[in-house]
C-alpha cells in the first residue's frame, strides 16, 4: 500500500539508521487526543494490528483522488506552527496491506471531536470511519479534502521510498493569499448570526454590507 505521512525530520534520521519508528504517547498532545488515539489503536487491534505501548502512526493514502499525494492544502489544515517551526519531512511509504487500517478522515474528524469536546461517540460515525474504499470505480467522483487516512502500528526502515521536505515557505505565501482574500470578503459581507448546532458544528449568516 502506497502512503505518505508528515513528520518530524528525526524520524528519517532514525529510519536511515536501520530503526524501526515507534510513535511515543508524550509526543500526543492532551489527555483527550491521547484517549482518541487509544481508541484508533484498539480499532486496529480488533483488525490485529497492534501498536503495542506506542500510540498509531498517521498517514494519507488519498487525497482529492484515489492514490493522491496530499499537498499544500492538506499541511496547511492539518499541522501546527510548532511543528512547521520545527521543520516537516514528507515520507512515502510502501506499506504491508495487513499492516495499515485505512479511515475516512471526516468520519474520524467526528470521533475526534467525541473525545475531545466530551460527548458520546455515535454508531453511525464509527460505521462512517471504516466504510472506504481504495481502487476507483468508473462513475466515482474525486475525492476532496478530506480524504482517507491509514493509521499504522510503526514504520520500518524498508518501507521508505522517499522523502522530501515539506516547503514551507510556500505554503506561508499561500496562507497569507488566503489571508488577503478572506479581508478582502469582509470588506463586503458580514456576519450576522453565528451559532453551534449538533456536534459542535458552527453555521454562518453573513450579509452583504
Amino acid at each position: 500500500m502506497r502512503l505518505w505521512s508528515y513528520q518530524h525530520p528525526s524520524v528519517v534520521e532514525t529510519l536511515q539508521r536501520g530503526e524501526r519508528y515507534v510513535c511515543r504517547w508524550e509526543w500526543v498532545p492532551g489527555e483527550r487526543w491521547q484517549n482518541a488515539f487509544r481508541w484508533m489503536g484498539e480499532q486496529m487491534a480488533q483488525r490485529d494490528i497492534h501498536t503495542g505501548e506506542y500510540a498509531p502512526v498517521w498517514t494519507w493514502h488519498s487525497v482529492r483522488r484515489i492514490g493522491g499525494k496530499p499537498d499544500l492544502d492538506c499541511a496547511d489544515a492539518l499541522l501546527f506552527g510548532y511543528q512547521l517551526a520545527q521543520g516537516i519531512d514528507v515520507l512515502e511509504l510502501a506499506v504491508p496491506d495487513h499492516l495499515a487500517l485505512p479511515s475516512c478522515y471526516g468520519a474520524w474528524n467526528n470521533v475526534l471531536d467525541s473525545f475531545t469536546m466530551g460527548y458520546e461517540t455515535e454508531v453511525q460515525d464509527i460505521a462512517d470511519c471504516f466504510a472506504v474504499r481504495l481502487t476507483p470505480r468508473r462513475g466515482r467522483p474525486p475525492i476532496r479534502f478530506p480524504g482517507i487516512q491509514a493509521c499504522l502500528p510503526y514504520i520500518e526502515p524498508a518501507w521508505l521510498v522517499s522523502w522530501e521536505k515539506l516547503d514551507i515557505e510556500l505554503l506561508y505565501e499561500q496562507r497569507r493569499a488566503a489571508g488577503e482574500a478572506s479581508k478582502a470578503f469582509f470588506e463586503q459581507y458580514e456576519v450576522v448570526e453565528w451559532k453551534f448546532g449538533a456536534k459542535g458544528k458552527l453555521s454562518v449568516k453573513i450579509t452583504k454590507k
